[in-house]
């Protein structure tokens, strides 16, 4: 069975709960918020639907647990402080996320990305849990092209907090496409044409 199609249920030393949270995340991931309901949640993870209710007042509460539990794992991708320099840093982390979107066969977007491009006011409470996250993640990407800005390695003639927006902002939108393509083109595009012209040494070269 390949890593996208395994099943999140419930198992031996996994609680309900947290069995319900895999199981969400894997279908967040790979339909989106909308077309996952609850009855294909508690299919995937193998409890009754009367179960889901103990634990989540709803599906918005439990996107909102799962995006909680993504997040930090995307985030811990891009290494704020090394020995590395910053410009190979930010490579390293698209890279990374390259390689994530390969090993499942592009049938996963950003987690984070995928609830942006869906939710309305319909689901207030996840619409600000995102919007939270975003800008968390423009701050740490802000902190190494600052960083990449002062070693002389990233362009400084734009804010280091506006440059982060623009590449998370251009790197969701290639990974949504990667996924809609199912191939690597639009990733590399954002690689070439989003990420490199702002390096300084390449400028030169």
């Amino acid at each position: 069975m390949s890593p996208s199609r395994r099943r999140a249920a419930v198992t031996e030393g996994t609680t309900t709960r947290d069995g319900l949270i895999q199981a969400a995340l894997h279908l967040f991931h790979e339909r989106g918020y909308n077309a996952a309901s609850v009855q294909d949640i508690v299919s995937e993870a193998g409890v009754p639907k009367g179960t889901f209710y103990n634990y989540f007042d709803s599906k918005e509460a439990l996107a909102i647990e799962v995006s909680d539990v993504f997040y930090p794992r995307l985030g811990s991708m891009l290494v704020l402080e090394g020995s590395t320099s910053p410009s190979r840093r930010l490579r390293q982390y698209f890279h990374a996320i390259l390689k994530e979107l390969q090993r499942f066969d592009y049938l996963r977007g950003c987690l984070v990305g995928n609830f942006a491009s869906e939710i309305t006011d319909a689901t207030p409470a996840l619409k600000k849990r995102v919007a939270e996250h975003l800008d968390e993640a423009a701050r740490r990407m802000s902190v190494v092209v600052e960083q990449g800005q002062k070693a002389g390695e990233i362009t400084s003639d734009v804010a280091a907090m506006d440059l982060a927006r623009f590449l998370l902002n251009s790197l969701y939108g290639a990974i949504l496409v990667s996924k809609a393509e199912t191939t690597d083109r639009p990733m590399k595009l954002f690689l070439r044409l989003a990420f490199e012209p702002l390096l300084l040494q390449r400028r030169k070269a």
